[in-house]
């Protein structure tokens, strides 16, 4: 790719309009790429819950390293509730809120989301005893704003080498631009008298046209009204 502006100062409005409509362009394409970026399933290595002793139950010892029973809502009360998945504490803290617990290797089954945890169980087809004030929060490897800002980023640049190699750089694509602003000049442009004046004449037509539909419109709904297909 060559440096610099070939023919620079040439075909000038055709060339910088051409710029800056392929700008709005990437600009849509950019937003629509941040939004969908948003969506962005990251892996998750760690999870974040606040958990509480369930009903009957007293606050059981949780250590680093402990396997533990994710739990459904049950349907009924008093019905065992479902498993889930598994996870492995990493780390508990406690808060106002009850116990935070930051667990790993937090596994689902198949066709379950994370919304669906209400509870712990120390083991599998254990008791409930804890519940859960909340959803469980995943923490991902990098934040999705980074995503989108990386994705954003990367087309912004590669537009604008694209615009640059089109109207500045290449000698094809210059050259074309160059012709069309020639050939734009040539035209026999209407002048400001003329255009004012087209103006009016469609202003006036489309107020003829809306009212002439009206009284139309009026005229058939009476008519329809009178020979009782319409209701008073």
């Amino acid at each position: 790719m060559r440096f610099g502006i070939y023919k620079k100062g040439q075909g000038y409005w055709v060339r910088v309009l051409t710029a800056a409509f392929a700008g709005i362009i990437i600009a849509v394409g950019c937003a629509w790429l941040g939004e969908s970026l948003s969506t962005v399933d990251l892996p998750k290595p760690t999870w974040t819950m606040v958990a509480n002793p369930a009903s009957g139950q007293s606050s059981p010892t949780l250590a680093t390293g402990t396997q533990v029973t994710l739990l459904g809502q049950a349907a009924q009360p008093g019905d065992k509730p479902p498993e889930l998945g598994t996870a492995e504490v990493q780390s508990v803290s406690t808060i106002p809120m009850g116990t935070q617990i930051v667990v790993k290797k937090f596994t689902l089954k198949k066709g379950t989301d994370a919304s669906q945890v209400h509870g712990l169980a120390l083991a599998t087809g254990g008791p409930e005893v804890m519940v859960l004030d909340g959803s469980p929060r995943g923490k991902a490897v990098i934040e999705i704003l980074y995503v989108q800002a990386a994705g954003v980023g990367v087309l912004v640049i590669v537009g604008l080498i694209a615009i640059y190699w089109f109207v500045g750089a290449n000698p094809r694509t210059v050259d074309f631009l160059i012709a069309t602003d020639g050939e734009m000049k040539k035209v026999n442009w209407s002048t400001r008298k003329d255009i004012i004046g087209s103006t009016k004449v469609v202003i006036i037509w489309c107020v003829l046209l809306v009212a002439g539909l009206f009284l139309v419109d009026s005229a058939f709904a009476q008519f329809f009204k009178l020979i009782g297909v319409l209701q008073k």
